[in-house]
């Protein structure tokens, strides 16, 4: 049987959201490839939305990045969100933030990396680089820009819109699936190790 236009899902890592992971194509975040999130304001909430599938990665004895936050993350609401914070690598090197993302994905040694680049280093080329640097390993790489800070053209797998109040809006998918609003709330986390057995049974 001639099968060409069927692919095997890409490999994924629960978001921890049931609603979000309902509505992405891949069932959570693409490994391997590069999610552009796109708040509209300050403090939106895109490292709420990431907590999950970070503390997660702790747990399974990977690192965690954070390359340039525009505030540190309070230790107390990362140990409350199950994240380990002896996995926690924040660096604090706002004018090379990108650079350093770009080493540890290429490190393969990190469960995660979340970047949030200033404005002025938000360009085709310096993302794309971020992009091919995470496809040499199976970390998910979070690319957050600036409020207000148009995303570049970029082969990004996915990119969300992130509101306040837990809105968020699939701008771009690499399977070409756009969604309308996703309104995340408490009772939308599930436990991420029955998530990922679902993920396994599904691939």
């Amino acid at each position: 049987l001639w099968r060409g236009r069927q692919r095997r899902p890409a490999p994924a890592r629960s978001t921890g959201h049931a609603a979000l992971d309902a509505q992405l194509p891949t069932g959570g975040w693409p490994r391997g490839k590069l999610t552009e999130l796109v708040p509209d304001r300050a403090g939106a909430g895109e490292l709420d939305l990431l907590l999950p599938c970070l503390a997660e990665c702790t747990r399974e004895g990977r690192s965690v990045v954070f390359a340039a936050p525009p505030l540190v993350p309070c230790p107390q609401r990362l140990h409350r969100a199950g994240v380990d914070l002896a996995r926690v690598l924040v660096v604090r090197a706002p004018d090379h933030a990108l650079g350093a993302a770009e080493q540890c994905l290429k490190s393969c040694l990190c469960g995660a990396v979340v970047v949030w680049p200033e404005r002025n280093q938000v360009h085709e080329r310096a993302v794309r680089r971020l992009q091919l640097a995470a496809e040499n390993g199976e970390a998910p790489l979070f690319v957050c820009y600036p409020p207000g800070c148009p995303a570049p053209p970029s082969l990004a797998a996915l990119r969300l819109a992130v509101h306040a109040g837990g809105e968020l809006e699939v701008l771009r998918s690499a399977q070409g699936r756009a969604n309308g609003p996703i309104r995340l709330a408490p009772d939308n986390v599930v436990p991420l190790a029955a998530r990922r057995r679902s993920l396994d049974a599904r691939a």
